[in-house]
């Protein structure tokens, strides 16, 4: 039953979009026309044969083999698909039956995603949103599609966080989906984020029937993580003021920015699983660029781990974090420009591109710095290295020389003052000036 339910509702969504990608511009065309016809003030017998060549247009041989390979892709599709979630390894058949349906949704809406971020429009892009007009019946959908699924999946069962995080989450991640403006989010922020943060531990913690599974969820994990250490500042208040200020403000709670910590330590879980788990590597190497985003989370939520243990007088160079964040921007480099087959290579230029920069706005950060001229840790890559101003952390190198960021509202002292700089230096005075 849940076949033959699943396979109705792939054919209600191909007609639909059928009659968008299709229908809608045959409608146009013809308002198009008929306005055209009624400003040159042809005759009504002109009009009438002008109206009746538009609606032989579906007649049209191009129109006809247009609407056959439309129809010939997408159930090679579906049949592809079911085949490769009934097969071997895979779990719960009958809830993947309708997955066949949701992935199907899922590429329509990555594709107006997708074409927004590459043409550069991101903004647009985030009126595809779960609080959007134009998503509302997207994501009800889902949610539908969802409800059917888990009558198949057990309750205890991974899978169905994997669904739901896939179907519900993900865009957002890849949009960086934010309500209200960057400067001044919406309190709902949080729940969003809430929310994300509780699928990341399900992922880790439960157990997957499904083997194939089993090894995606880490990619997930990896994926989201930019998403949400880009964005924990906003936890702290919502009212205007400069990221790093809010940020400042989340690292003066302990209790809130636990969370962070313990975040840190999830990530290095997943990280030391991708470094120990061939199956799980490889997962990660067919999705390179989430494989990017994975090292810049992990990176970025470091950074903030070591700026916290600063501020409350730990040393970093005495502490466990600063190890585990140079041994990931090693890694990181070396996939990113060492590995000549690594699968940083299988990006698009574009993808490379902004995985260079999220490389030098998470590994060259606050904690690079320390790593290297207080700490004297010796990274093999630091040579090969151009320090940058981004709008990251205050590089430590540029500390004794006084300067001032201009496209932030912060200056060097107040940075320094608050990571408790000054009291570490006093320790530790540094041989070098700044780094090549």
């Amino acid at each position: 039953m849940a076949y033959i339910e699943a396979f109705l509702l792939y054919i209600l969504v191909l007609l639909f979009i059928y009659l968008i990608t299709f229908g809608i511009v045959v409608l146009f065309y013809m308002i198009y026309g008929y306005f055209k016809l009624s400003y040159v003030h042809l005759n009504n017998t002109s009009k009438q044969i002008y109206k009746e060549h538009l609606y032989t247009l579906i007649k049209h041989k191009i129109y006809k083999i247009l609407t056959a390979l439309y129809i010939i892709i997408f159930v090679v599709f579906y049949v592809n698909s079911l085949t490769n979630y009934t097969g071997k390894n895979r779990a719960y058949p009958q809830a993947k039956s309708y997955a066949v349906v949701g992935d199907f949704v899922y590429f329509w809406h990555s594709v107006g995603i997708n074409m927004s971020l590459k043409t550069g429009f991101q903004k647009y892009a985030r009126f595809i949103n779960p609080e959007g007009i134009l998503d509302t019946g997207v994501q009800k959908f889902q949610s539908f599609l969802l409800s059917r699924m888990y009558q198949y999946i057990p309750e205890d069962d991974g899978e169905r966080e994997f669904w739901y995080y896939k179907y519900k989450q993900l865009y957002m991640a890849k949009i960086r989906y934010s309500p209200g403006s960057a400067a001044n989010p919406h309190p709902r922020f949080s729940k969003i984020m809430n929310k994300m943060y509780d699928t990341s531990y399900k992922l880790y913690d439960k157990s997957f029937k499904d083997k194939v599974i089993n090894n995606q969820r880490y990619v997930f994990i990896g994926q989201m993580s930019w998403y949400l250490s880009d964005n924990t500042a906003y936890y702290a208040t919502y009212e205007r003021m400069n990221y790093l200020k809010k940020l400042f403000l989340f690292m003066d709670d302990k209790e809130l920015f636990q969370r962070n910590i313990d975040y840190a330590h999830l990530l290095n879980k997943v990280y030391l699983k991708m470094k120990n788990d061939k199956d799980v590597k490889k997962e990660f190497d067919k999705n390179p660029y989430n494989l990017g985003l994975f090292y810049a989370g992990i990176l970025h939520t470091y950074d903030q781990y070591i700026t916290y243990n600063s501020h409350n007088n730990i040393n970093p160079c005495t502490s466990k974090e600063i190890k585990i964040f140079t041994n990931i921007v090693e890694d990181f480099y070396n996939w990113e420009f060492r590995e000549k087959n690594s699968s940083f290579h299988n990006l698009n230029k574009r993808e490379q591109k902004q995985i260079k920069w999220l490389y030098e706005a998470t590994a060259l950060s606050f904690s690079y710095g320390v790593a290297t001229y207080m700490c004297e840790i010796s990274l093999k890559y630091k040579d090969d290295v151009k320090l940058n101003k981004y709008d990251a952390y205050t590089r430590l190198p540029l500390y004794k020389n006084k300067r001032e960021f201009k496209d932030l509202t912060f200056t060097l002292e107040e940075f320094t003052k608050f990571s408790n700089l000054e009291n570490l230096l006093e320790e530790k005075e540094p041989k070098k000036q700044g780094l090549k």
